[in-house]
């Protein structure tokens, strides 16, 4: 209370009171009577704040608790706060009679993950109140102003069920008392709060799909003001709303119906019925139709209508508010909102292809690696047999380096090539070397020789492959040494010493695989038991135990695991594979848009075939070859990507595609732009 610091005589002031007062609530009376949600009374009956909100609330009869999407929600039910798709603002005035104004202004801020948060304010103001004394003499104007600051949350707990919570804070600010040509004001404050749900059928066919079911508890936490002698407390009002979107065509178009009703726990307050509809046009134009009924009040009804037009995040709403109070009639009412920034869905997408690019990446440069590491290692090797005039063993090594060229590494083939000659022509001396001798010998001594020489190239092969660890090649090379002669002892020692290691290397990759599984690394433990699996290739017991632990792991990697090595096949041209496994990861992720992407263009791919173009097609195509001409990399694939539109299969298109995302990425990469 703010008041004069002299004494006041205790009746003139209680006096002056009541009648500053006594124009506060007609005022606010007439506001009542005119939004259609009061009776005209105050101070326990309805709240000062029950005037509606919101032009598009107001054409469909006030059916709003399950139906606001936008910055009205933080009013009508902070369950529906989710329902706002991007950060939004939201304005509405309204003129009342008196020179009264209601005035409403919020802000709302979606997250991706943590729900929506919502600030605004709705104020009633009346200026200018003229002030008398007892003599009638002027004293001067005060102003009245009752303003609530609104903080809301609302976030789904479940797919089917959000909820959401508001706490209000009033402030008043009224004429006081007078005495003695001076002017008074009183100010208090107050707080409370609402608390809101809204529930969503998880039925997804039939009649009983896209229902959703609405409570708000207004004024859950009451509101208590000193008003003169008396308190003012908030009433508690129970809204239950009910709504379902029918959509029409290709899902562009939809028609809506809303119910609504409210049960005040205040007295002589009857409940309160709504009812809407509401036609969108492209979510571009909206016309709407509500209707209103008060309890069993003889004239406690009115039609309500209106429309709506959206356009680049702009909406602006008009209605047709017909009162349920013969003392006014009907007014026009408009509101505007404003989306600012991108919706949750395309921060959501943003983030999901930026996960993707990452993954890509990171498999990208692992491949790399690999590859350089092998290069660099294969060289190395090749040189160091080469000059011991080991040349099985160099020929081996030179190769697993010249089966990298086309690949896609950066690497310089050109010291491997002349390697590779040097060995093969090292290999032609030594077999022309030898063949001489053969052909000095007898034919029995050659064709005895001739044996030995195979089974010395079988066994020098073995030998090789074995110390390289690829134990199966060595053990067939030993098994043709062996068709020469079953007897070979050394051949036969070496090919028990072979098998003896197969055994513990596969047993090695068992117990390692083991190990990373019992700690949780299940993508490590799957890549030792793939490299187990063809090394125990014949070896039954061995060979299901493996393919049974690969099937288990494999069931327990999880969605981005499934990419990396769908990546991996895409990156070897293994369409098929990469089509699988992207069609799994689509089973625990069916919304990822980007997956969808690369499931399409990998199965296209694994089933392209060579087809004649329409002409369409072929105009298409024609106009990306220019643009890959002219190293317009992002206009060619945007061509072949509009062909592919219309031809997915089309070989020749993909394989077009392909080549200029490769041009691109080197025109791109680091080694190019330097």
């Amino acid at each position: 209370m703010k008041k004069q610091n002299k004494y006041i005589d205790p009746a003139k002031m209680k006096r002056a009171k009541s009648i500053l007062l006594t124009l506060a609530l007609l005022a606010t009376a007439k506001l009542a009577a005119q939004s259609g949600g009061a009776t005209g009374e105050w101070g326990g009956t309805t709240d000062i704040f029950d005037y509606p909100v919101g032009a598009r609330a107001m054409a469909l009869g006030g059916a709003y608790v399950t139906v606001a999407d936008d910055p009205f929600s933080l009013y009508w039910n902070p369950a529906t706060l989710e329902n706002v798709q991007a950060m939004s603002l939201g304005f509405y005035h309204t003129g009342l009679s008196g020179g009264a104004k209601y005035d409403y202004l919020s802000y709302v801020y979606p997250t991706i993950s943590y729900g929506t948060f919502s600030a605004g304010l709705l104020r009633l103001a009346l200026s200018d109140i003229v002030s008398r004394a007892d003599d009638a003499s002027y004293l001067g104007t005060q102003d009245f102003s009752r303003t609530l600051y609104m903080v809301g949350y609302g976030k789904y707990l479940f797919p089917w069920l959000s909820v959401g919570v508001t706490v209000k804070i009033e402030h008043l600010n009224m004429p006081g008392y007078f005495d003695a040509g001076s002017l008074g004001s009183y100010s208090e404050s107050a707080i409370g709060g609402d608390l809101g749900l809204v529930v969503t059928s998880p039925v997804q066919s039939g009649l009983l799909r896209n229902w959703l079911v609405g409570f708000n508890y207004q004024n859950a936490v009451q509101r208590t003001m000193q008003l003169a002698d008396e308190r003012e407390h908030s009433p508690r009002n129970f809204r239950f709303g009910l709504s379902r979107k029918f959509y029409i065509g290709d899902g562009a178009n939809h028609l809506l119906g809303a119910f609504a009703v409210d049960n005040s726990q205040a007295e002589q307050v009857p409940n309160y019925y709504h009812f809407g509809g509401e036609f969108g046009f492209r979510e571009t134009f909206m016309l709407r139709l509500g209707y209103n009924r008060r309890g069993d009040y003889a004239d406690g009804y009115g039609m309500t209508w209106g429309l709506g037009i959206r356009y680049i995040g702009f909406q602006i709403d008009y209605s047709y508010w017909s009162g349920v109070d013969a003392f006014f009639t009907g007014s026009h009412r408009i509101s505007l909102t404003a989306d600012i920034g991108k919706t949750r869905a395309q921060k959501v997408s943003d983030r999901e292809a930026e996960q993707m690019r990452r993954i890509q990446e990171e498999a990208q440069k692992a491949i790399e690696d690999s590859r350089r590491n092998t290069f660099y290692t294969g060289m190395a090797e090749a040189r160091d047999y080469f000059e011991k005039a080991d040349y099985p063993r160099a020929f081996s090594a030179i190769n697993r380096v010249l089966v990298l060229e086309g690949t896609g590494a950066n690497l310089d083939f050109t010291a491997a090539h002349e390697l590779a000659n040097q060995i093969n022509e090292a290999i032609d001396r030594q077999n022309q070397l030898a063949l001489e001798s053969e052909i000095n010998r007898s034919k029995q001594e050659y064709e005895a020789e001739q044996q030995q020489q195979q089974i010395r190239e079988h066994y020098n092969k073995a030998t090789a492959l074995w110390e390289d660890g690829q134990f199966r090649d060595a053990i067939v090379e030993c098994d043709r040494a062996l068709q020469f002669d079953p007897q070979h002892k050394a051949v036969l020692e070496l090919r028990r010493v072979i098998d003896e290691d197969l055994s513990n290397k596969i047993a090695d990759l068992i117990s390692t695989a083991n190990n990373l599984y019992q700690n949780n690394r299940t993508f490590d433990a799957l890549r030792y038991y793939n490299d187990a699996l063809p090394l125990a290739r014949g070896r039954q017991e061995v060979e299901s135990f493996i393919e049974g632990r690969i099937k288990l792991l494999d069931n327990k990697l999880g969605f981005e695991n499934l990419l990396r090595r769908a990546i991996d096949y895409e990156n070897n041209n293994q369409w098929s594979e990469a089509a699988a496994l992207y069609e799994q990861a689509l089973k625990s992720n069916p919304n990822n848009v980007e997956v969808q992407r690369k499931y399409r263009e990998a199965h296209a791919r694994a089933n392209a075939t060579q087809m004649e173009m329409t002409p369409e097609v072929a105009r298409i195509y024609t106009m990306g070859m220019r643009a890959l001409r002219d190293e317009n990399y992002d206009d060619a694939i945007k061509y072949y990507q509009e062909a592919l539109e219309q031809q997915p299969l089309n070989k020749t298109i993909l394989n077009a595609l392909d080549y200029a995302r490769n041009q691109k990425r080197r025109a791109t990469s680091p080694a190019a732009m330097n």
